[in-house]
Order: C-alpha cells, then structure tokens, then sequence
C-alpha cells in the first residue's frame, strides 16, 4: 500500500445488516465534509426478470426514470429538501446501476436521514408519472441532437444487437410514454431490495452515530426479500459490416468498436477490476495521446483533439471504443483495425514506457484520494466484489508489464465494427 493510500485512506469499514444492506464507511475525519450514496444493482440493461414463475418485461429506460420519479415524495419534493439542509443531491443511472448521492458538511445527519428515506418509500402517483413523461422525453430528444451521443448509441448497438445494451439509457419517447405507476411499483419491488443495495460514506462523520442512523433509517428497517431471478443475456456475434449514417455533422465522424471476452465466460470480482485496469493501461499506451501512433496520427491530420480511446467494464460486458472525427475515414478505420488486431505485439514494442503510463495512471488515481465524489460514486458494488478507489490503487501497483502483456494475449475478442457518421447529402 502506498503511503498516500495509507495517509488519506487508512481505515474503511464494510458490513452487511440482517436485512442485507451493505454498508461502506469510508472515514476521512480531516476533511469539512462528507458524501453519501445509496446505490441499486438495477439499471438501464435490466428490463426483464422473472416473478411468480412469468417472465416480466419493462420498458426501456425504466430504471432511469425510476430514479427520476423517487425525489417525488408525498407532499415534497426530496432534492428540495435536501437543498434546504445544506446538501447538494443527485444522481445517476448506468446500465448497471442506479445512484442516489449528496454531498454535505461534516456530520450532517439529516440530509443522511432524508437521503435513507426517499430512496426507500417510492411514490407512483399517476398524474406525476405522466408529467414525468413529457420530462424525460424532452431529454431523448435532446441526446438525438447530439452527434456524438448519437454515435456512441449506434457502436453500441453494433456491439450489441438485440439486447439492452444498445437502448439509450433514458429510453425512447415511445417507450417513456408506455411506463406506467405499475411498472415503477414492479421495478422497485423488484430491484430495490436491502439485498441489492450499498449505502457507501465517505469523509468527516462518527462511525457509531451514522450506524445507527442506519440501522434506525427505512433502509435499515425494510425487511429482506427473495431475490428475484434475472436471465442471463446471450450475446449475439459482432459484425464486422460498416454502417453509414448521415448526421449534422462537418466532417465525418467515425466510431469503432470491439467486445472483450466474446463467448467466454466473463471474469468477475476482482479478477474483473484486474483485468478492467489492465485493458485501460494498455488503450493508453498504445493509443493516448504520447503514444508513437496517436502523434503519427496527428501529425499527419487523419486525427485531431477529438480522438478518443476508451475501455469499459460494466456488470457483463467488456468492451473498447475508439472516436474522432476525420477528413480520412476509410484510413483510420484501417489503421485502427490493424493496431488492434495486432494489439499484443504494439504493446510489447512500447515496454520502455510501462511505467511512465502506469505512474500517471496512479498518479491521478491517487489524486482522487483527496475528492470524496470520486471516492464514493466510483464504487461498482458487486461488479467489482465491492471494491473501492484503495483497492483500484493497490491493484493497479501490482500490475506489472508482463500481467498487462499476458492478459492482452488471453484475451478472446469480437470482431471490430464500425459506424461512419457523414454530413447529411443537404448540407454538402
């Protein structure tokens, strides 16, 4: 363990109470603050489940507007209130997760009281639900207007066709229309289970007063309820077609991607963050911005500032897509598919600056230390076996070149995709 970690996180408490809530108490008590999240192994991907023997299926973006619809609470609004005792709320829904976090001063308990609260005692009243509707709709439609979102939605259902993955995380307006109070009553019901949930705190508070304001709260208080069952998705195979789309857009704008571990049982636990922050060390040196090929690249002007390389992990999937925007469409995507089909042996060449990638890789994640947002709403719960920003640190300063390099040999990747974003033939 370093001597950062060992100064700015020395002690993290992990327990779980009778009901099967989790609790992570992660105590920083020289800082002013200090940040709480309830967060729900449910999200945007999770639209069918099996109750009474029947398999239900939901609409999607249910789990996003379920987090949208649990701040309605009888007779106030909860942010507000949150706002009125000092904290600053939010939250967010990926598509594994949804995460209810404020941040406060120093041993502030009743925003914590309030934030244990609205997030157990779900409100569905009809009117709301359809003002709702219009709401989020209104956000669909402003993710379409963005290129970019647009792109990265398309490489995803390239990625993953005919599964969850490949619907935008707030739905469609059709489907946000058809959700219904019943439908938000069954997801809660469902999903938001003591079991399937972690409260994480990070900062200044006193371990025994906020353990029993837990263990006191309707988080703590709600019984235990059996699981219900989730089917597995079975993925379907990556095309190695490239589809076109015209978008209002310049120049062209190209997105490509490739899944990790296609048809093999996927890692999990911390052998999955292992494997996670592996993948991320090797984008960045064969593909950030000192790396031999990106400056080629750039000098040359097939890229420019807009390239992206990015690898993610989420409760699953596995999966690295590469972004820019390029006056050489045909070029780069050809050049990107021999880097990546050749990924191990562009890795191996570059070994003389392992560690210089590694140390900035640490470096900023040690920087985090001293961010208790960071701290807490990195957390990916049982994706990762719970593990927090002082486990990624520890795992990642064990990582050697070699670990990187043997991983990228394992690996069993899809074929790569692609999707061509062109100006619309109006504007030419």
């Amino acid at each position: 363990m370093t001597d950062a970690v060992t100064r700015f996180a020395p002690n993290e408490r992990h327990e779980t109470l009778p009901n099967g809530l989790r609790l992570h108490l992660l105590p920083r008590p020289d800082f002013h603050q200090m940040v709480a999240m309830v967060t729900v192994d449910f999200g945007a991907r999770d639209q069918s489940f099996e109750k009474d023997g029947q398999l239900v299926k939901q609409p999607a973006g249910l789990a996003h507007f379920l987090e949208h619809k649990l701040f309605a609470q009888p007779g106030y609004d909860a942010f507000s209130r949150l706002s009125e005792l000092g904290a600053n709320a939010n939250a967010f829904t990926t598509q594994t997760r949804t995460s209810y976090f404020l941040t406060a001063p120093a041993n502030e308990y009743e925003a914590l009281k309030e934030l244990l609260t609205f997030s157990q005692e779900p409100y569905f009243e009809a009117e709301s639900v359809a003002r709702e509707q219009d709401i989020i709709s209104q956000e669909v439609d402003m993710y379409q207007d963005d290129t970019n979102a647009r792109l990265y939605r398309l490489i995803l259902g390239q990625l993953f066709k005919d599964d969850p993955m490949a619907d935008d995380i707030a739905g469609t307006t059709e489907s946000v229309h058809s959700v219904t109070p019943e439908d938000l009553q069954l997801a809660f019901d469902a999903f938001y289970r003591p079991d399937n949930m972690d409260v994480v705190i990070a900062g200044a508070f006193d371990e025994t007063t906020v353990r029993d304001l837990i263990n006191a709260s309707p988080a703590g208080q709600r019984p235990a309820v059996a699981p219900v069952s989730v089917p597995t998705h079975e993925l379907q195979p990556v095309s190695d077609d490239i589809l076109e789309v015209e978008m209002d857009v310049v120049r062209p704008k190209v997105a490509m991607g490739q899944r990790w571990y296609d048809g093999a049982d996927m890692p999990t636990g911390r052998e999955a963050l292992r494997i996670a922050i592996a993948g991320s060390l090797a984008v960045d040196l064969v593909f950030g911005e000192f790396s031999p090929t990106y400056m080629t690249w750039y000098d040359s002007g097939m890229i420019d500032d807009s390239f992206s390389a990015e690898f993610d992990w989420e409760r699953g999937v596995a999966f690295l897509t590469i972004a820019a925007e390029t006056p050489e469409a045909d070029e780069l995507i050809d050049a990107v598919a021999d880097e990546l089909e050749n990924m191990a042996d562009r890795f191996a060449a570059l070994q003389a600056d392992f560690e210089l990638v590694k140390k900035d890789a640490l470096g900023r994640l040690i920087n985090k230390l001293n961010q208790l947002e960071e701290i807490v709403t990195r957390f990916e719960g049982s994706t990762f076996d719970f593990a927090t920003l002082r486990d990624e640190i520890n795992i990642l300063q064990a990582l050697t070149f070699t670990d990187v390099l043997e991983i990228l040999r394992n690996a069993q990747v899809s074929a790569l995709t692609t999707v061509i974003a062109t100006p619309n033939a109006l504007d030419m």
